[in-house]
């Protein structure tokens, strides 16, 4: 498979150092654990925090953006944070991850990892699994690869950094069990296909209700539209998802 080109911009206050090292993490996650899973491969390139806020543009990749407000208003001004954008300055596909909002002692690796994977596995937020399980229930799953198995505890380690556990295309397969497939998940966690991890999460779309709500571990709840997150975008129409104009690279 041909590896897609990822930007990964440090936007942020992390060192440059703290940033290679976490992206060779990142790497050998995705080329050794995701790709054989997913059929899909990726090669990361560093931009560094001084070249980020140059006017230069790679407009051959896709984008994962390191930011935090701090840096960004310093930098850039406040006018560049009136808004999210869905996709680099070139239309491809554009992650964010905003590291000044990491909870403390915690890794920025694992939510990296998470939406990268996330990206790579449906780069548009318009894949869905169909599920019929009764005669008056019908439900779409957001193909999500990390939101089920969320938790920061469910992360593992790879090259001495937490990158976030991911579901198998199994999951998403009713009659999985039946077949003999017994991995769900790349820590083994999960035993059976649609189910939540405590602390994780999956957007499921009711056709009776026209109307999207996130399944936990505990049942359906409601969600409110968290800004600039995948959900957020799987219901915005693709003529309103805005190309980024922020002086970021890509």
């Amino acid at each position: 498979m041909k590896p897609i080109q990822i930007a990964v911009v440090n936007a942020s206050g992390l060192a440059d150092e703290d940033v290679a090292e976490g992206m060779a993490a990142l790497q050998r996650q995705v080329s050794e654990d995701f790709a054989p899973v997913w059929h899909v491969d990726a090669e990361l390139h560093l931009v560094t925090r001084e070249e980020a806020f140059l006017p230069v543009k790679f407009a051959d990749r896709w984008a994962l953006v390191l930011m935090d407000h701090v840096l960004v208003r310093e930098r850039l001004g406040s006018n560049h944070l009136r808004g999210y954008h869905d996709l680099t300055s070139a239309g491809l596909p554009m992650a964010r991850v905003m590291v000044d909002q990491v909870e403390p002692r915690q890794d920025w690796t694992l939510v990296a990892s998470h939406e990268l994977l996330e990206m790579l596995a449906d780069p548009d937020c318009n894949a869905a699994v169909f599920r019929h399980p009764d005669a008056s229930t019908m439900l779409f799953y957001a193909r999500e690869v990390a939101d089920p198995c969320a938790a920061y505890q469910d992360g593992y380690e790879k090259c001495g950094r937490v990158v976030s556990d991911f579901v198998f295309p199994t999951w998403f397969e009713p009659a999985a069990l039946a077949r003999g497939e017994t991995r769900f998940d790349e820590r083994r966690l999960i035993d059976e296909p649609f189910k939540v991890r405590p602390h994780g999460y999956i957007g499921v779309f009711n056709a009776a209700t026209s109307s999207w709500a996130l399944q936990t571990s505990g049942g359906i709840v409601d969600y409110e539209n968290e800004v600039g997150s995948r959900m957020e975008r799987r219901n915005t129409a693709d003529n309103r998802w805005l190309d980024s104009d922020m002086e970021l690279a890509p």
